[in-house]
């Protein structure tokens, strides 16, 4: 696509220094390491940007999506998450009305959008700042507000929480072969979700550039089966010094690793002084009521999640029966 002396075209090797420059004087400076991390080398190995290039001053804007392999009523499909999306303020209105911005999402739309096997069955996003144009020239859905399962830690840390004897609950470094089993499991349980293995979640926390985040295990002591995965980390994200259960999979009717999973969250909470622990799932899981009967509240955040679907599903589907924690952002 010509516009001006702009063109938008999709991302090829070799744009990564221009993306990167891009990105950093928009958003917080990031490395190369942390951009082949985030999208050379996530799971579906893929890369989905559509950018926009200048004859003379270089990329001047970039629509991002990060594939991510979801499963979907039972089917592999790809699912991108909206990020570091940007244009430079002084071409933002360069090119056919209504601007950059909105054509660069649409050509990425044209090539990445439907049901092939490397396009993106939806989009979905956090889109606080592009809301307006997103849902007037973009298909923005909302599907859900961002409210978060809260508890307060006292000065003196929150008491130990009895827990069966026969589970033990472990950091590790890296997830083994045996979370792929785990998650087959928990995948019939689910028509949408994010596909947990373990290639994912060693990716996104074990792997992860410029963050750091603690892995635990629920295990059977007698047998040494997985019950349980659970993934923690410190941030100043909405509220100060929180200590975040960043993601989980464990399933509904676990009682017992889920109680030794908020357990060992809690004492990791209190050993850092945190003023907060701090969780999400979508107000139709059964956790969102288990956990506030564990002693949660509900904080309601300035968050909402939106969709741009591809294929034929409507937004109830979205609200009704996407498996969702924080970790399926990259915000946290």
């Amino acid at each position: 696509m010509m516009s001006e002396q702009i063109t938008i075209r999709p991302f090829r090797p070799g744009d990564e220094a221009g993306l990167l420059a891009g990105h950093n004087q928009i958003f917080p400076a990031r490395s190369l390491a942390h951009w082949q991390w985030k999208f050379r080398d996530n799971p579906t190995n893929q890369v989905h940007i559509m950018v926009a290039e200048h004859a003379t001053a270089g990329l001047v804007g970039a629509y991002v999506t990060l594939p991510t392999h979801f499963t979907i009523e039972g089917k592999r499909r790809i699912v991108g998450q909206c990020v570091d999306l940007w244009v430079l303020p002084e071409h933002r209105r360069a090119g056919p009305r209504p601007g950059l911005f909105v054509n660069l999402a649409l050509a990425h739309y044209e090539l990445w959008g439907g049901k092939g096997d490397t396009q993106n069955s939806f989009h979905h996003g956090w889109p606080i700042a592009t809301w307006r144009i997103g849902q007037k020239y973009l298909r923005y859905e909302m599907v859900r507000d961002w409210d978060f399962l809260f508890r307060e830690v006292p000065p003196h840390g929150l008491p130990p929480r009895a827990v069966a004897t026969e589970l033990r609950v472990q950091r590790v470094a890296r997830l083994d072969a045996d979370t792929d089993g785990l998650w087959a499991d928990f995948a019939k349980t689910t028509p949408l979700a994010t596909i947990r293995d373990a290639r994912y979640l060693n990716w996104r926390y074990a792997d992860a550039h410029d963050a750091n985040y603690e892995l635990y295990e629920c295990r059977e002591v007698r047998t040494n089966r997985l019950r349980g995965v659970a993934i923690v980390a410190q941030r100043d994200f909405v509220l100060p010094n929180t200590c975040y259960l960043v993601d989980w999979l464990a399933p509904a009717d676990d009682i017992d690793a889920t109680l030794a999973l908020v357990a060992a969250a809690e004492r990791r909470a209190s050993e850092m002084n945190a003023s907060a622990l701090v969780t999400l799932f979508q107000h139709r899981d059964p956790r969102f009521l288990q956990f506030q009967r564990l002693g949660f509240l509900v904080y309601g955040t300035i968050y909402f999640q939106v969709v741009i679907p591809f294929d034929s599903h409507e937004s109830p589907f979205y609200k009704e029966h996407w498996y969702h924690t924080l970790g399926d952002s990259d915000l946290v």
